[in-house]
């Protein structure tokens, strides 16, 4: 994300919605969270939000990653 965010201010692209992501990515990174996926930004939506993470069965998911080949 950070590359992309260096070339659009190098080629002088407005990068509004990249920006964004990648404070949210830097903040997911500052607080330990790299080994997990680019699904972290939703975590920190739903800490925000001051809600449970959703239960989702970790086969499900692993099912749907697997299929996405």
């Amino acid at each position: 994300m950070s590359l992309a965010v260096a070339l659009g201010k190098e080629v002088g692209v407005p990068m509004r919605l990249a920006n964004l992501t990648l404070e949210e990515l830097t903040e997911a990174l500052n607080r330990g969270w790299g080994h997990r996926d680019s699904r972290v930004g939703s975590l920190l939506q739903v800490e925000r939000a001051k809600i449970d993470p959703p239960k989702v069965d970790p086969d499900k998911i692993a099912a749907v990653l697997a299929n996405d080949n």
